[in-house]
């Protein structure tokens, strides 16, 4: 019994020495070329998030393309804006507003929150509000013609019952963030009855990677490269991701130009 133990053992020993001869050896190859990724997969988890999956990557390789798409993610990423409020009776951001719980500076910071969307593929909106009574105002109440709020939920102010709250956003489509010393003295360069407001267009919510090995013909040393993205429901993440890799394609487009002169030397030697 104690030799047919010791045999098995040994059995086991050979099959693993085996496989990793066979690992180094596929390790060892000699490559013309970086394997092409070919696998894309998408996991749907909702309306507003989603998972991708891109493999297979040499080693080192889904690090050098994950990083660039999450930093287009973040900051190419087209949505909409509150860039500037009016409001009747309140002249700075500073200012008290007659009977409206919240001061200005308060209602600017809730606007922040509620999360628009310009309709009919329109880049700029200016539009109107006007509430009064005993009122709690949420963004369901701004939707209109000419805007959709697709944070219906997120609170805004409240009137009290003797008061008015009348006041009119303009809304932009852009991309990134602009603060609003910039705003100020170039989107309402000639509004100068608005108050500026700081331009979160970015919609991305979140924009994380991670990267997994993974093992492709006896090489565990392959990458998986495994996107995380959410947004705050201005658009799909799914599309958000396209317009990223279509960012990054006319980015790296000028390196053509490369090509093209090589091609013209070679013509011009012959």
């Amino acid at each position: 019994l104690a030799n047919q133990d010791n045999f098995k053992k040994g059995g086991r020993y050979f099959k693993l020495l085996f496989y990793l001869n066979a690992v180094t050896f596929e390790l060892r190859k000699i490559k013309i070329a970086p394997l092409i990724p070919n696998k894309f997969e998408i996991e749907e988890i909702s309306d507003t998030e989603i998972k991708i999956n891109v493999y297979p990557f040499e080693t080192g390789f889904a690090i050098t393309f994950a990083h660039p798409i999450k930093r287009l993610l973040m900051s190419s990423s087209i949505g909409y804006s509150p860039i500037g409020i009016k409001i009747k009776n309140a002249a700075h951001e500073f200012d008290n507003i007659p009977g409206v719980l919240e001061d200005v500076a308060n209602l600017i910071i809730n606007l922040k929150n509620i999360r628009f969307k310009l309709k009919d593929s329109n880049e700029r909106a200016e539009v109107s509000y006007s509430f009064s009574g005993n009122k709690a105002i949420c963004g369901a109440d701004l939707e209109s013609d000419e805007v959709e709020v697709v944070t219906p939920k997120n609170y805004l102010a409240t009137v009290n019952e003797d008061g008015e709250l009348e006041f009119s956003l303009i809304i932009r489509k852009g991309i990134g963030y602009v603060p609003s010393e910039d705003i100020r003295v170039t989107a309402l360069k000639k509004e100068k009855d608005f108050i500026p407001m700081d331009g979160y267009f970015t919609p991305i919510t979140k924009a994380d990677y991670k990267i997994e090995n993974i093992t492709i013909e006896d090489n565990p040393n392959m990458e998986k490269i495994v996107f995380h993205i959410a947004t705050d429901g201005q658009t799909t993440p799914k599309d958000l991701f396209i317009n990223s890799l279509k960012v990054m394609e006319s980015q790296l487009s000028v390196f053509k130009e490369i090509y093209n002169q090589v091609d013209s030397n070679l013509l011009s030697d012959e």
